[in-house]
């Protein structure tokens, strides 16, 4: 049954390293803040690094749980399940800390593990208790290969790709505790930077085109409208990367998630003093009224070019405000 050790000796990171998965678990410290299990097991990022460290290659991903957990209070568990084989299940309490891809030493901590695109951070897990326990309820499965979507999705967003994705996903946790918000936001300062921005956001979206006028409405208000002709294109293309839309013609329905998730992929921009931010005030104005009102429809209108024809009700109220 359980036992507990005075560390990860030979036999527990033999078992350790031969894993394919892991799983992480973290909490916040507030009391009615959300618990976070994450699967982790690509195939040569973790390993024993000493007999009472645990470090794992930690790469991008749509939430930032984690990282926000052990930056506020670095709690963490490791647990290894025998699949196949003997059963045995094996716990590893301790303190994390996140080394980020800037941060001096994260060069000598990647090279304990294999590349990854995408990669933003060794994790490291100073290991405090070590356990292990029959894992007798645990199934046998029988592993049959790695998934490789994640890589290569990484691999096409290329560095600059893949931080502009980590800013739009990876600054705050479900809590709203501060994520991953490492990366640097000298391009976001200047105008030209934010026309390349806007360049490789609206590259990444299959058939864009720049739509030429677009707003977002709250109950069929809108408190700004990009009319034609006008310079601010880098809303447009984030609020269509949020919305998995390609810049045509349309109105569209926006939950409180994209309407959040459009704000904070702007928010860097302020960064850029040569210019206003119209669109990222409205929007935050939008957000506001939410929550004063308790809901709201809110609404996005796209219209690629002026001799489309009027698609809905709002679609015609964007254009008579031109």
């Amino acid at each position: 049954m359980g036992k507990v050790h005075q560390a990860i000796g030979r036999r527990l990171r033999e078992f350790i390293e031969a894993q394919h998965v892991f799983f992480v678990a973290t909490a916040p410290l507030a009391g009615d803040g959300l618990i976070n299990v994450s699967p982790r097991g690509v195939s040569g990022t973790f390993a024993v690094l000493d007999d009472h460290t645990f470090a794992w290659l930690d790469g991008t991903g749509s939430g930032t749980e984690t990282i926000a957990h052990l930056r506020e209070n670095g709690r963490i568990t490791i647990m290894f399940c025998a699949f196949e084989g003997a059963p045995n299940i094996v716990r590893l309490h301790g303190t994390g800390r996140v080394v980020t891809l800037y941060d001096e030493g994260y060069d000598d901590l990647a090279a304990h593990f294999s590349a990854l695109p995408g990669a933003r951070a060794v994790v490291v897990v100073d290991v405090e208790r070590v356990s292990d326990s029959c894992g007798y309820g645990v199934p046998l499965m029988t592993y049959t290969g790695e998934r490789d979507l994640m890589q290569r999705y990484y691999a096409r967003k290329g560095v600059e790709g893949s931080a502009d994705y980590r800013r739009r996903k990876n600054r705050f946790s479900l809590d709203g505790l501060p994520g991953f918000d490492d990366d640097p936001l000298d391009e976001w300062s200047t105008l030209d930077g934010l026309a390349a921005i806007r360049e490789r956001l609206g590259a990444q979206i299959d058939g864009w085109v720049p739509p030429v006028s677009y707003g977002l409405a709250l109950d069929g208000e809108f408190p700004y409208v990009n009319q034609p002709g006008g310079r601010h294109g880098l809303p447009g293309v984030v609020l269509a990367t949020v919305l998995k839309h390609d810049g045509s013609t349309a109105t569209l329905e926006v939950s409180r998630q994209q309407l959040d998730e459009a704000i904070t992929a702007l928010a860097p921009a302020e960064a850029c003093t040569d210019v206003d931010h119209p669109n990222l005030a409205a929007w935050r104005a939008v957000a506001a009224r939410l929550d004063q009102n308790g809901g709201g429809r809110v609404t996005a209108v796209f219209v690629r070019s002026v001799d489309d024809p009027v698609g809905s009700e709002l679609d015609a109220t964007l254009r008579a405000a031109w």
